[in-house]
């Protein structure tokens, strides 16, 4: 049985209708619910109901990372690395070492990042490492059932943040950690919409039913910068042609290695006030923290 196969095993029971929240039986290889009758298949994931295909397309920009994130898989997110405008840390790492092996974790909006098969991805899409389809505001997973939670740069693109936070309390066992990156200041970028941006007392109200929260500025001050002047420079010499200001967008990610200085400034103590973006970290109320 393969790395991936034993990762599915585990969280099959932990695994409710999104809708009846009953337990699944097996039937054929997949599963179902006895109470609306829900049909999941398993093939190599659990596919509850995802985001269309047609959702994907509905911005011109996201068909080009939709697509760029089929043709390049694992490479994709290290790809936004280098080019993207943003530098800075989310404190990811560290969160996912803090929990013992056997913990589960899932990542909300997982796309095609990867954790060899130790944290369960989840995505509205079917990406190959995806372990689990399904919408992101109605999570497949029992109450109380899940030890850690990551959310990074995928709330500012759903139109109710605090449904889907309130999504995240009800699966996290109490004591159940959750890591979250929001935007502040970045341009547009749908995904398949974007809705939002959030301040730290923004980002401390949305978590407000959590205790223990900490946050922190995760993308520096260079980087709202730069994002901003890229825009402005394509929209500039555009001269009021989309297609112009469409063709113009790439070639301004030349600017992109200015983000570097946030090395040094994202440790000034206002790098908030025009600050990329922030993470947070809180504690579900109940038990002790994950592990």
């Amino acid at each position: 049985m393969t790395r991936r196969e034993q990762l599915l095993d585990r969280i099959r029971p932990v695994l409710v209708c999104p809708t009846c929240r009953r337990g699944l039986a097996e039937r054929g290889g997949d599963l179902a619910c006895g109470t609306c009758g829900l049909v999941v298949r398993r093939d190599g994931a659990f596919r509850f109901a995802g985001l269309s295909d047609e959702a994907q397309s509905a911005d011109w920009l996201n068909a080009i990372k939709a697509a760029a994130k089929h043709r390049m898989g694992r490479l994709y997110p290290l790809a936004i690395r280098v080019l993207g405008p943003v530098y800075g840390n989310s404190g990811l790492d560290a969160f996912l070492a803090s929990f013992a092996a056997d913990a589960i974790v899932c990542d909300l909006g997982a796309g095609t990042r990867s954790y060899d098969d130790r944290v369960v991805c989840v995505d509205g899409y079917g990406y190959p490492g995806v372990h689990v389809v399904c919408d992101l505001v109605a999570l497949p997973f029992a109450d109380g059932s899940i030890d850690g939670l990551i959310s990074e740069a995928v709330l500012e693109h759903v139109p109710d943040p605090a449904a889907h936070v309130a999504e995240m309390l009800r699966v996290l066992r109490p004591g159940g950690r959750v890591h979250c990156y929001f935007p502040f200041m970045q341009a547009f970028h749908a995904s398949p919409h974007d809705y939002s941006r959030r301040t730290i007392p923004g980002l401390l109200h949305l978590f407000d039913a959590f205790t223990d929260c900490r946050t922190w500025v995760a993308g520096g001050p260079t980087s709202g910068l730069v994002w901003t002047l890229q825009e402005w420079i394509a929209i500039a010499a555009s001269f009021g042609s989309e297609r112009l200001y469409r063709a113009l967008v790439p070639l301004t990610w030349v600017l992109s290695p200015l983000k570097y200085l946030d090395a040094v400034l994202i440790k000034h103590p206002a790098a908030h006030t025009i600050a990329s973006g922030f993470a947070i970290e809180a504690i579900k109320p109940g038990g002790a923290p994950a592990r």
